[in-house]
């Protein structure tokens, strides 16, 4: 009791802390996270959300300026403590929904955030050769995952992609302001046009810790993981390959790359889970295709499917 006390007393000063210096950039994330927070905090029963989920705000909110080392070093701390003190015994589950919440709040809510996420949606697929470079590098961080999952098991590749996505998040920081470097350009030639570095990744984690948080079931995981990190990329690559009909739902959206998608995840799907998969496909292979701004299909396939399977093992 005394120290679930202390944990929601460090995220709570935190955050007024944070309120009390910039209130402009806070106060709306704040208002917003008095709604999220109780229900994570009631779901996950965990104190120690708190202030995983605050410094995840601070640290989003200063993306690109020298101010996020500090929150984010607050975040790494308390994750690597957690690590520390409790192991793989830890309900890891209740950290990735921290962190992916508050990533989540600070690109919906934070006005600076939300126009770099405007620009790579808008700039999406305006670059063929770059959009296919990008989902190569997509489809072998989906395998890298994928391999975590089947060689260590669900806990100990939660703890690996957690502390891996964290470790890339603070790269990208550094990075997207020194595209001087070797690495900082070559990520850069990434992006999409007057994107920001590391937008469409951010999404990506959002999208697998919020898998990680709601599923202990490998295969389950999997197929999300395959889903967004395979699928989502075979859509935009085979789409922007093969000509044909725009969605009329979404105009940016293909025919044929959403036939890519869903064959891709219908196929895999059906190998983890059996014939169920077909529908988790369609459902996956709808969602892609009606996503846009202000979400990102990296998050909206993953959170669906997160959703779908909890509801399906419940029942």
């Amino acid at each position: 009791m005394i120290g679930a006390v202390i944990e929601a007393g460090v995220g709570i000063t935190a955050a007024l802390i944070s309120l009390i210096e910039d209130k402009q950039n806070f106060l709306k994330k704040y208002e917003v996270s008095l709604i999220i927070l109780p229900i994570l905090v009631i779901f996950f029963h965990s104190m120690l959300i708190v202030p995983i989920y605050v410094f995840s705000i601070i640290s989003g909110t200063y993306l690109y300026s020298k101010k996020f080392y500090y929150p984010f070093l607050l975040l790494f701390v308390s994750v690597f403590l957690i690590y520390i003190v409790y192991g793989i015994n830890y309900p890891w589950k209740s950290t990735d929904i921290a962190i992916s919440a508050g990533m989540i709040v600070v690109m919906v809510f934070d006005s600076r955030e939300k126009e770099y996420v405007k620009q790579n949606e808008m700039n999406r697929g305006t670059d063929r050769k770059k959009e296919i470079r990008r989902d190569y590098v997509q489809i072998l961080a989906g395998a890298v995952i994928i391999l975590l999952i089947y060689y260590y098991g669900i806990d100990v590749s939660r703890i690996l992609v957690t502390f891996g996505s964290l470790v890339l998040y603070v790269t990208g920081n550094f990075l997207a302001g020194r595209p001087d470097l070797l690495l900082g350009k070559l990520l850069n030639s990434l992006e999409r046009s007057s994107t920001k570095l590391g937008i469409g990744s951010l999404w990506f984690a959002s999208g697998i810790l919020i898998a990680y948080s709601l599923h202990d079931s490998t295969a389950v995981v999997m197929m999300i993981v395959f889903s967004i990190a395979v699928g989502d990329s075979l859509a935009t690559i085979i789409g922007t390959s093969v000509s044909s009909p725009k969605l009329p739902i979404n105009r940016k959206k293909s025919a044929a790359g959403s036939i890519a998608f869903f064959a891709a995840s219908a196929a895999f799907a059906i190998f983890v889970l059996g014939y169920a998969g077909l529908f988790y496909a369609a459902v996956a292979t709808i969602t892609e295709a009606v996503s846009g701004f202000p979400l990102d299909d990296n998050l909206t396939v993953p959170f669906i499917l997160s959703i779908l399977a909890y509801v399906s093992k419940m029942l």
